[in-house]
């Protein structure tokens, strides 16, 4: 069994392959923002670290070799007319086992807070917008979540939709935020809000169906859940909070807090662990042309 072992090996040391790591502390303006809204950013058990390893499809495709050519040893037989699919199969089961780890075993929360400018929490606070990935054991008392809630979140926004094995993590959020007397808002529960981006990738053309999927997203998950005020701060990830989490997020800097371009492509940039041309970490500029070019008449109020 030593393909086994070897695949273990490709696990173990996934996150140790060439990779665009970030500093895991928030910037010095997000900590002064959660002092003056009298949150003491040492008590949050999060991080602001994100990291990219362009390998991990490699790995995954010597570890699908690695399992076959073990079964095959085993003297179990894939026909010859099946292989590639079963290698497929096996390719995309490890490399979304491989992500997981990377961004939940390996604690990488790609923490980040904005303030949402003129909205207020249904107790008359100014409303902070906390922006993460999915984060290690949700329901446990020492866990980033809980320390979220602990300062005051109460609304977390779930946009992820794919094929990372979640749906755990999920229940334990949702859990959590029903425990605290929260409320919390999966996309997966809506066909339309959880295939935009898939959508927009395959078709450039899907834009104006991905905007509008957006802006509803931002109106109806994040400013006004369940149409009112949110009960406190609110909380949105993807999987690893770069890409759909970064464009939902850029969005509001730019067409709701009124942000220049500097801003939020800065802050796009950061959270997908982007170092350099060279090092461009997850950085995908269709994302970015896309956080540009939003029509921010789509979330009304004037904005």
């Amino acid at each position: 069994m030593q393909n086994a072992v070897c695949l273990v090996a490709l696990l173990l040391t996934a996150c140790s392959a060439p990779q665009s790591r970030s500093d895991a502390a928030l910037t010095a303006s997000e900590q002064t923002l959660l002092v003056d809204h009298a949150i003491n950013p040492a008590a949050l058990r999060c991080n602001a670290q994100r990291t990219w390893n362009p390998t991990l499809r490699a790995e995954a495709k010597a570890g699908a070799q690695a399992m076959l050519a073990d079964l095959q040893a085993l003297g179990v037989t894939v026909p010859t007319e099946a292989a590639d699919g079963a290698r497929k199969v096996l390719v995309d089961a490890l490399t979304w086992r491989m992500v997981r780890a990377t961004i939940v075993d390996g604690n990488q929360n790609n923490l980040g807070v904005v303030a949402i400018r003129g909205v207020k929490t249904a107790d008359g606070q100014p409303l902070l917008l906390f922006r993460a990935g999915f984060t290690p054991r949700p329901g446990q008392a020492d866990s980033c979540l809980q320390s979220l809630v602990a300062a005051g979140v109460r609304h977390g926004v779930n946009l992820y939709e794919g094929p990372m094995p979640t749906a755990d993590l999920a229940r334990a959020e949702q859990q959590t935020f029903s425990q605290a007397g929260g409320t919390y808002f999966n996309v997966q529960d809506d066909a339309e809000l959880a295939s935009w981006r898939d959508e927009l990738r395959d078709d450039p053309a899907a834009t104006q169906k991905a905007m509008r999927a957006v802006a509803r997203v931002i109106r109806e998950a994040i400013l006004q859940p369940g149409g009112r005020d949110p009960q406190g701060h609110v909380v949105v990830h993807c999987g690893g909070g770069m890409h759909r989490t970064g464009m939902v997020v850029g969005v509001l800097e730019r067409c709701w807090n009124g942000a220049p371009q500097a801003v939020w492509e800065s802050a796009y940039r950061r959270h997908v662990a982007w170092q350099s041309d060279a090092q461009p970490g997850g950085f995908e500029a269709a994302n970015l042309a896309f956080i540009g070019r939003f029509d921010c008449s789509l979330l009304g109020n004037g904005r």
